[in-house]
């Protein structure tokens, strides 16, 4: 058999090289349609490639609008050269679908051999083959214009590509799939962008609106940026309505802090009073000026008084809780009082762990009322205060001077009691070695001074985290670690102890009758319902939900009604059962209504639908796809 092409110039070397590849393993005489990807398979790929074929579909669908309706196609094919999307002139579509191009089907090599659909890929760039540039003869009345779509990443995203009749093409259709190629890839770089900034802007407002303390941010103007529900609720301000309006005309702001705003001054932890609905409120605030080119920022942290004061004071006094008040009806509650007396006896350090509102802290003063130093004080310290090293004097205390007399230590304050360390990872490395101290030494030596201060204390700390984990990247002493790890109390989650609940519950209740001046009664079916929620929050949760729902009964009788609405909707299974809506009025009814009727209106022209609906022809494209409303059945009617 002749080899027509390499025997001719005309073509390029990489249609030489294709045509040396395909003779290996096909005959260019026959013809067979291509394979394709059906069902489930094909799906998955659309899928896969959903930006893809939502952006290329718009830019092919404008490309054709000003091709006044020339017999050709225009093909979106993906990386592998599986044909995606096609549209244009019914015949030229017709003609193809004839051939075994249509949607699934695989353009590659070693399938229709030589062809743009496929070098094109293969080569990174465009690729024009017509008539016998093509391997296979059946291909040789037909014209293949095709180039490459990368994505923001620089990888092959797949190709668009110009198919017609030899007779007709045009010397621009080669760069007219570049265009298009250029668009598409521009938009899947946009669309890449805009929805990586969306996540990370989610991601910093779902930050700042679970935070605990307050947030408002406002410009270099004084106008507020920024206001989270927290804030909002502090300084008595409607959260919407508070965005885009200067700062002064919300609130009176403090001295001190008008001060650090006009310096430029950040400010920390400082106690100010606020003005706001003719009410004074006071607040612990943090100032933070940020600088950039467009001017001086701030942001604002507003702390309540009473968190910042369990924070940055100590609670001296006696512990309320005793094992006597803890309920012992079930076998978990039963061990944790048994350890809990266990580890009163000793002057040793003791470690409680479990998530957020497991009770450590109710152990913790049930531990210190068991101790031999009951009659001492108990102090309470949230260890979060001293992650800021600044605040490192406040636990050591300082030795006197000349000018100033000097300041207690907390183990000190804690001398003939308890101290209790609550969140003891975030305990910067010198207090950590201050503390080790106390353990071994019964000593403590303070900031700024070399004199060693006996101390008899028993240390009882807390944690959430794995502190082991934390030893292994040396934020935690490892001896620290194993004075600790001795004697250590875990506190399952109220999930792992759903046997508790019930009794957990009636001891609440019973708490609840004295202050209450009220007999209480419950409905088994309320505690089937507790027993099935999963109680993140865990027994600090049960205790308010007991508290919300006894507040709420009927002369102390608590029946279903009186659960939380969130509680209501628990199923046997502990998840959410959330009632259906009828389909008829969901806004996805809704909004495909309102897309078929623009499509009827405009007879099926995107663009105009698009003005119609006041959306973007991207935006719509996807729509439809989501929809499975196809343009052009209503420019056929």
């Amino acid at each position: 058999m002749p080899d027509i092409v390499t025997s001719s110039p005309e073509y390029p070397p990489y249609i030489h090289e294709s045509w040396h590849r395909c003779a290996a393993i096909m005959h260019r005489e026959t013809w067979r349609q291509p394979h394709r990807a059906l069902g489930v398979t094909f799906r998955s790929i659309c899928q896969r490639k959903a930006a893809l074929i939502t952006i290329a579909q718009a830019a092919l669908e404008d490309a054709l609008e000003f091709m006044d309706q020339r017999h050709c196609a225009l093909l979106v094919l993906d990386e592998s050269a599986c044909l995606l999307e096609s549209c244009g002139h019914p015949e030229t579509l017709s003609a193809l679908a004839e051939l075994g191009f249509s949607s699934g089907c695989y353009c590659s090599e070693s399938i229709i051999g030589s062809c743009a659909l496929s070098l094109a890929a293969q080569l990174g760039q465009p690729v024009k083959t017509a008539g016998g540039a093509h391997f296979k003869q059946a291909l040789f009345p037909w014209c293949f214009c095709a180039t490459p779509v990368f994505d923001n990443h620089g990888r092959l995203a797949g190709s668009v590509a110009l198919v017609c009749r030899s007779t007709d093409s045009c010397p621009g259709d080669l760069p007219l799939t570049l265009a298009i190629a250029r668009e598409v890839g521009n938009s899947l770089l946009t669309d890449s962008l805009l929805a990586e900034s969306n996540r990370h802007l989610n991601q910093l407002y779902g930050l700042l609106e679970s935070m605990n303390d307050g947030v408002l941010a406002w410009d270099s103007q004084g106008v507020v940026q920024f206001l989270n529900p927290q804030a909002a609720e502090l300084l008595l301000l409607p959260a919407q309505l508070s965005q885009g309006r200067p700062l002064q005309e919300l609130v009176t702001l403090p001295a001190l802090l008008r001060r650090g705003i006009r310096k430029r001054q950040r400010l920390n932890h400082v106690e100010v009073t606020f003005e706001s609905q003719h009410q004074f409120i006071d607040l612990v605030v943090t100032l933070k000026p940020i600088h950039d080119a467009q001017g001086d920022s701030f942001i604002l942290l507003l702390h309540p008084p009473e968190q910042m004061r369990q924070l940055m004071t100590s609670q001296i006094g006696r512990a309320s809780h005793t094992f006597e008040q803890m309920p012992q009806q079930d076998a978990d509650s039963r061990r944790l009082v048994h350890f809990g007396r266990q580890a009163a006896k000793g002057n040793f350090p003791v470690l409680l762990t479990g998530e957020e509102g497991v009770g450590k802290t109710n152990l913790s003063e049930a531990i210190h009322n068991e101790t031999r130093q009951a009659g001492g004080p108990y102090i309470a310290i949230n260890c979060q205060r001293f992650a800021d090293p600044n605040a490192v004097a406040d636990f050591l205390g300082t030795g006197p001077t000349d000018e100033q007399n000097g300041q207690l230590s907390k183990p000190e304050l804690a001398h003939g009691g308890t101290l209790f360390l609550d969140n003891i990872e975030f305990l910067p490395g010198e207090i950590q070695s201050a503390l080790l101290q106390v353990i071994k030494q019964s000593m403590v030596t303070r900031q700024g001074s070399q004199r060693m201060i006996p101390v008899d204390v028993k240390i009882v700390a807390a944690t959430g985290q794995n502190l082991e984990d934390r030893v292994s990247q040396n934020q935690f002493s490892r001896q620290l670690y194993y004075a600790f790890h001795a004697f250590e109390i875990h506190i399952p989650p109220l999930r792992q102890r759903k046997a508790s609940i019930q009794d957990l519950v009636r001891h609440k209740l019973a708490q609840l009758e004295k202050p209450f001046a009220t007999r209480y009664s419950i409905e088994s079916e309320v505690l089937d319902q507790l027993a099935n929620y999963t109680w993140p929050g865990n027994d600090f949760e049960l205790n308010t939900v007991v508290e919300n729902m006894a507040m709420r009964s009927d002369n102390g009788r608590i029946r279903l009604s009186h659960l939380p609405d969130y509680l209501l909707s628990i199923s046997a299974s502990g998840e959410t059962a959330w009632p259906a809506m009828s389909s008829g009025l969901s806004f996805p009814a809704i909004e495909r209504d309102a897309i078929v009727h623009a499509a009827r209106v405009t007879q099926g022209r995107v663009q105009e639908m698009s003005r119609l609906l006041n959306i973007g022809r991207t935006t719509l494209w996807r729509k439809m796809k989501q929809y499975h409303i196809d343009a052009r059945q209503f420019r056929e009617r």
